[in-house]
């Protein structure tokens, strides 16, 4: 993935058989290609982070909302198909909900695990690089 020379955001990656993954522990981003499930698929989002001693879960600071609003400035198509890829809550696995919310333009959502989940194809390829660009440049204002 190719981001902006005075990027904020630090990619680790990691290979495995089920996917090819990418991490960013200072905003605790992730984003993956899962190539060998049957639909391929590509995903990315806030993660889920523990802390031992009061035993929580949390997230690092979302700001897919945010990132959103600025890609929809000069392109609505890709921000909104990134708000309809949000990998909607159908009645959680685990307890407490991992559902994260989200509300764009009127409209409100429970991604399950905060999660958005695209197709291994051009438009979403490019709709994904458009969200890291747009997210590093908002990411380097708050620095």
């Amino acid at each position: 993935m190719h981001l902006s020379r005075h990027c904020a955001l630090r990619f680790k990656r990691s290979v495995d058989k089920r996917k090819i993954n990418y991490v960013s522990p200072e905003y605790g981003i992730s984003y993956a290609i899962f190539c060998l499930t049957p639909e391929p698929t590509q995903a990315f989002g806030w993660y889920f982070l523990h802390d031992r001693e009061s035993d929580n879960w949390y997230r690092k600071t979302d700001y897919f909302i945010e990132t959103l609003n600025e890609i929809a400035k000069t392109d609505t198509q890709v921000s909104e198909r990134l708000f309809y890829a949000v990998n909607e809550c159908t009645l959680c696995k685990g307890s407490p909900c991992s559902a994260i919310s989200y509300v764009y333009n009127g409209k409100e959502t429970l991604a399950c695990y905060g999660r958005i989940i695209l197709n291994l194809c051009h438009d979403d390829f490019i709709s994904v690089r458009k969200f890291f660009n747009h997210l590093s440049k908002l990411l380097v204002k708050d620095k």
